[in-house]
């Protein structure tokens, strides 16, 4: 069994890849293992519509816990295992929400714990006049600067069906060069297929 962390800043689009890629793998009834503080770890079954009506949201820190999918994998004639995590939103500073603050700490043991980390980005969020900084915001920095040298590592780049993403993106490809990255809508499963290749590729 292996694990992959999907992770990124609020209202990027974690939880709608995660649902949605889930759903292309042939995932028909979600299950979401979620560990508890006293140490259990409870499981929230949905169907797809009412996790997508549920658990996707344009509120910032929809997600306050760390939800993992387990997805079963065909790669030849065995079937692989894959625990797809969703979690929380990373921002600067304190969070005034314990809950989320708690989540939030999660999210960062297992940036540092996880082999493989899928990085969101939300294609908008993209400084074009870069001048003397960064094309990225700070936590994207952070998380492509440790994540891309210590692990397997691709940023997905999301909301490519809006209108300017395509200039967005060739910036982003541009300026980081050595990075994978993957175009993808969340939202309308586009880029599925690239990203699937590079799961089934770790698995």
């Amino acid at each position: 069994m292996k694990k992959c962390l999907v992770t990124g800043m609020p209202n990027v689009g974690k939880t709608c890849f995660v649902i949605n890629f889930a759903e292309y793998m042939g995932v028909s009834e979600l299950k979401f293992h979620v560990k508890q503080l006293a140490g259990y770890t409870s499981i929230n079954s949905y169907s797809l519509p009412e996790a997508k009506r549920k658990l996707i949201s344009v509120k910032e820190n929809t997600t306050k816990e760390v939800q993992l999918i387990k997805l079963e994998l065909p790669k030849g004639k065995t079937i692989k295992e894959l625990h797809l995590i969703d979690s929380c939103g990373l921002s600067d500073g304190i969070h005034p929400d314990k809950e989320i603050r708690l989540a939030m700490a999660r999210t960062l043991r297992l940036i540092r714990d996880t082999e493989f980390i899928l990085h969101i980005i939300d294609i908008k969020n993209i400084n074009k006049d870069k001048k003397d900084k960064d094309i990225l915001f700070p936590i994207d920095r952070l998380i492509l600067d440790y994540a891309s040298l210590e692990k397997r590592y691709a940023i997905l780049a999301n909301k490519m069906d809006l209108s300017f993403a395509e200039m967005n993106f060739r910036i982003l490809k541009k300026n980081l060069k050595d990075i994978i990255i993957i175009p993808i809508s969340a939202l309308y499963k586009e880029g599925f297929k690239e990203v699937k290749k590079m799961v089934l590729s770790y698995v």
